[in-house]
């Protein structure tokens, strides 16, 4: 068995942003019909219905948690347990690993890390909450390129490298080490009764699509993929004084050196964007850009969307 559900499929902030009235802000308040609200990322895997590992751990975890009564405890387990069995870090962005911060109740809880992402933060006090009791927080460290087995769920993970560096708030600690600081997920199951095979790419923040990691996803049966913005310059054309998108990390969707373009040649029946921000106009669901995403063969995913 292999299932994945996207939780959050917003970027930082959310839609609507809590302080942002720009059009696309607005229309979500005003007609969320047209433009649905959204959490922010967040992504669930499990070999067995029963146990979940955590892709990331949005700031929005809590409420995630509670929509989805799987992530829930149960009274016949007794009064503390969960079916989390686990998280798995592909950065050390706040906005991927607050939520880690929500996990603190004496939950002895597998964190999968880079040893670069580790010592970022371990370097933060907050993350001295999550040992406060022995083995409150176990550290298993991952490398790039490297499969581990995820738990016991029958789930192989292999970290795949990107470019990238450490978020602003921990520039002096990164090592310019490759892979180190962001990295991918390749998910991989065997076929079972209950389900065919599976190889997906998880990738929602890709700074530089790379003949490399085009190799990897023509070889999936699924790829999510960073749809954070649909062009270069969308944040400074809203916000004045904001750094473009490749600045940022974040290849945009638009153009001809864009993911649609660089992506064409890879034939999939499910290439998934997520991750995307609250500027991004294929959020209309009237927009040209959306008809253009729909008609090159992509799919947006939407909270709760999930691999049948």
């Amino acid at each position: 068995m292999f299932l994945f559900r996207m939780l959050g499929t917003a970027a930082g902030g959310g839609v609507p942003q809590w302080n942002c009235a720009c059009p696309l802000c607005t229309l979500s308040r005003s007609s969320p019909h047209l433009n649905p609200p959204r959490l922010q990322l967040q992504a669930i895997v499990s070999g067995d219905g029963e146990g979940w590992f955590l892709l990331n751990a949005s700031p929005d975890l809590r409420a995630q948690i509670e929509s989805n009564p799987e992530l829930q405890p149960t009274p016949e387990r007794g009064r503390r347990n969960t079916p989390i069995r686990g998280i798995v870090l592909t950065s050390a962005d706040l906005d991927q690993v607050l939520g880690v911060l929500l996990l603190r109740e004496f939950q002895p809880l597998p964190l999968y890390a880079t040893a670069l992402v580790r010592k970022t933060l371990e370097a933060n006090s907050f993350f001295r909450m999550m040992h406060r009791v022995p083995d409150q927080l176990t550290w298993v460290e991952i490398t790039p390129g490297q499969p581990f087995a995820l738990g016991d769920s029958g789930i192989q993970c292999t970290p795949i490298p990107l470019e990238g560096s450490l978020p602003f708030y921990a520039r002096d600690l990164d090592t310019g080490e490759h892979g180190q600081a962001s990295i991918g997920l390749l998910l991989e199951a065997p076929a079972s009764p209950e389900s065919k095979a599976r190889r997906i790419a998880y990738t929602p923040a890709v700074p530089e699509i790379t003949d490399e990691l085009r190799a990897i996803y023509s070889s999936c049966t699924d790829i999510f993929v960073d749809g954070t913005f649909w062009s270069d310059a969308e944040l400074s054309n809203t916000h004045t004084g904001t750094p473009l998108a490749r600045a940022i990390g974040h290849v945009p969707l638009s153009g001809d050196d864009g993911t649609i373009a660089l992506l064409r040649a890879v034939h999939l029946p499910r290439k998934i964007f997520v991750h995307i921000n609250n500027t991004n106009p294929i959020l209309d669901l009237r927009s040209p850009e959306r008809c253009a995403v729909v008609e090159a063969g992509w799919h947006i995913a939407n909270d709760g969307w999930q691999l049948d």
